[in-house]
Order: C-alpha cells, then sequence, then structure tokens
C-alpha cells in the first residue's frame, strides 16, 4: 500500500473524459444556468472569475482523485473545452447573428483562451497532485 505516484507513459483517457465531464458540469452548465440574470458588465466579470478558479478547482480535483500521476490529462481535457466551447460559439453566431461571419484573422482570439486555460489546468492538476502528496505522507507519517 506503500506504492508511491508512478508516471504513465500512455495518456490516460479515462481522465481526460472525467475532467471534460467535470469542467462541462462545474464551468460550463452553471453559466447558462445563471446567464440570464447577469447581463451586465458586472455579470461578466462574475463569469469570468466563475470560470478562472473552477478551471483550477476542477483540475486539482482530478489531479487529487486519480491514483497515477495525472498532469496531461486535465490539461488536455480543458484545452478540449476551450476548444469546443469556440466552435460552438462560432456555430451559434454563424445561424443565428451573422450568417457571414468569418473566422480568418481572428484564430489569436481563440487560441489566447485555449493558452490559457491549458496553463491553468496544468496549475491546477499540479496543485492536486501535490495534495494528494502531501495527504499520503502526512498519513504515513502519523501511523
Amino acid at each position: 500500500m506503500n506504492e508511491p505516484l508512478t508516471r504513465s507513459k500512455r495518456l490516460q483517457w479515462k481522465w481526460v473524459l472525467i475532467t471534460f465531464t467535470m469542467y462541462i458540469l462545474f464551468c460550463i452548465l452553471p453559466i447558462f444556468v445563471i446567464g440570464n440574470y447577469f447581463t451586465n458588465r458586472g455579470g461578466l466579470q462574475f463569469i469570468s472569475s466563475w470560470m478562472f478558479g473552477e478551471i483550477i478547482i476542477v483540475a486539482a480535483v482530478a489531479g487529487y482523485l486519480s491514483h497515477d500521476l495525472t498532469i496531461w490529462e486535465p490539461a488536455l481535457a480543458g484545452s478540449g473545452l476551450a476548444i469546443a466551447f469556440f466552435l460552438s460559439m462560432i456555430v451559434y453566431i454563424r445561424i443565428f447573428i451573422n450568417p457571414g461571419y468569418k473566422i480568418t484573422g481572428k484564430i489569436i482570439l481563440f487560441l489566447v483562451p485555449t493558452t490559457a486555460v491549458f496553463l491553468l489546468s496544468l496549475l491546477g492538476a499540479w496543485l492536486g497532485e501535490q495534495l494528494q502528496k502531501f495527504l499520503k505522507n502526512k498519513s504515513q507519517v502519523s501511523r
């Protein structure tokens, strides 16, 4: 039972899917539920803060709950979430607002937030792994 955390040479797709699902449940879904109540500038700041905090927290929880070392899985799930979010925004804009909307030249507007989500997810997963390691060491010392 005294096994150290191991680094898998392969990506654990199970944790990518679990983290992606957690991101949808705790980041995206609440915004759609409460988004109608926040239509002013303060509401946008609240939603941005919510997303910023939840990205780190969800990645930390995923890093903590996994048995192996999972740092890249939450980051990959976060990037996938950001890409899916932006693609859905483009589809929404093209269908309901401006059918002639062109994405050409606007890729940087999508790459910067996706990179930020990737880095925040890495930070959160690292924090979760550190908490897991700390609590394991603490429980072993108290025995």
